[in-house]
């Protein structure tokens, strides 16, 4: 299968992800943790750290911030901090192992957990992106309710954090509850996840700098909406 081929399969899935049951467990865990300890969750996405120069074609130019946005995570991520990037590295049309070798070193300098939802054009396989230092690499993945996945989707959770539309805020599907990171420049810094989740009125005035609650079996909107959390549909694990 070649990188197009990969691309028009990552795009097709990527719009009705099945966050993986263990994962998203795993993957809130260590949300928790970060949170609980006082350390920072950061959210970013579509660097493209090198793009295509004609469409479907292998040749790819380095970006020509790709400097400026690894040395400002570089600046801003501490390692006891987490980094959730929701995809699109570089774009899927880049062959050279070269290029590929300098992006793992490029991420592998930056400080911190880090997981990966992967973009469109993320089309090596998991065992790449767990070299370049991602922990986790997964479709999709829920955290107190809230679906973090690169394509903006349709869904019954409390948010949906998301890329892939570079802030241009042309939605595919009805607008309900998506926040897009690319938005708050989460393409070229690291975004708190909790300003993200603040970004959206209904919950502003609820959630707090330190949540009180931060735990596996309790969730930030018990706090804030007095309710427990109710799955919107069953899990399908899927293979990281």
């Amino acid at each position: 299968m070649d990188n197009q081929q990969k691309e028009e399969k990552l795009d097709q899935t990527l719009k009705h992800p099945k966050p993986s049951t263990l994962h998203s467990k795993e993957i809130a865990s260590l949300i928790n943790t970060t949170i609980r300890n006082k350390h920072n969750v950061y959210v970013c996405t579509d660097w493209h750290l090198f793009k295509r120069k004609e469409k479907d074609k292998p040749e790819c130019n380095k970006s020509p911030k790709f400097d400026k946005i690894i040395s400002k995570f570089k600046e801003v991520l501490k390692p006891e901090d987490l980094l959730i990037n929701l995809g699109d590295l570089a774009d899927g049309e880049l062959e050279d192992p070269e290029k590929y070798n300098e992006i793992k070193e490029a991420i592998l300098s930056i400080p911190g957990k880090k997981v990966l939802v992967k973009g469109n054009n993320d089309v090596k396989d998991a065992a790449f992106y767990k070299s370049c230092g991602f922990k986790h690499v997964v479709n999709a993945f829920v955290w107190s309710n809230v679906i973090f996945t690169h394509m903006p989707v349709e869904n019954a959770f409390d948010l949906n954090i998301h890329g892939h539309i570079h802030g241009c805020k042309r939605y595919w599907i009805p607008y309900t509850n998506q926040i897009d990171a690319a938005a708050f420049n989460g393409r070229e810094e690291p975004v708190e996840l909790l300003k993200l989740l603040r970004s959206q009125p209904i919950y502003a005035k609820g959630i707090k700098e330190e949540p009180e609650h931060f735990n596996e079996t309790f969730s930030i909107f018990d706090e804030i909406m007095n309710k427990r959390v109710q799955d919107p549909f069953p899990y399908e694990d899927e293979e990281e």
